[in-house]
């Protein structure tokens, strides 16, 4: 019976870092654009929504890295897998200069500063689906939207 318990633990343990890596190893070095995001029910432009670069990384080794890309500006993120694969961490590691806001140049409030929508984004989601082209997350514990629903939909780019 000790036996049957110790190999039911492994067994478990295996596949929990089997999914958590599985899910890390379709980021790694690979580039994907988020579909959607709804915010409270409200779907963000399409013109807002960036392209994710995830830098090659082994989740057990090292913190993660990424970009997040809106019209040739980039935010700087970490990301982690952690809870058998269904939890996805974001983290913003750029600091905003907010020099857009400033620009006399004419009417710049469709302007999305990538660092701010990250720093706004950043924090834990569930996965609710995940696919080897698709993948969809959601939370409530967003930086910037503490207490608000945010759904994100991200497909990966060939």
């Amino acid at each position: 019976m000790k036996k049957l318990i110790l190999a039911v633990g492994v067994i478990a343990l295996l596949s929990s870092c089997n999914k958590t890596r599985l899910n890390s190893n379709r980021f790694s070095g690979e580039v994907w654009k988020i579909t959607s995001i709804t915010i409270d029910g409200v779907a963000e432009e399409e013109s807002h929504l960036p392209v994710l670069e995830f830098e090659d990384c082994d989740n057990y080794e090292e913190v993660c890295m990424g970009h997040w890309i809106i019209e040739n500006e980039d935010a700087h993120f970490a990301w982690q897998f952690s809870d058998n694969g269904e939890t996805l961490t974001i983290s913003n590691q750029s600091e905003s200069d907010h020099s857009h806001e400033h620009d006399d140049h004419g009417d710049d409030h469709d302007h999305v500063d990538p660092i701010e929508q990250c720093q706004d984004l950043s924090g834990s989601y569930t996965v609710e689906v995940s696919k080897r082209m698709r993948m969809e997350i959601n939370s409530t514990e967003s930086i910037g939207y503490s207490g608000v629903e945010v759904k994100i939909a991200i497909e990966r780019i060939d």
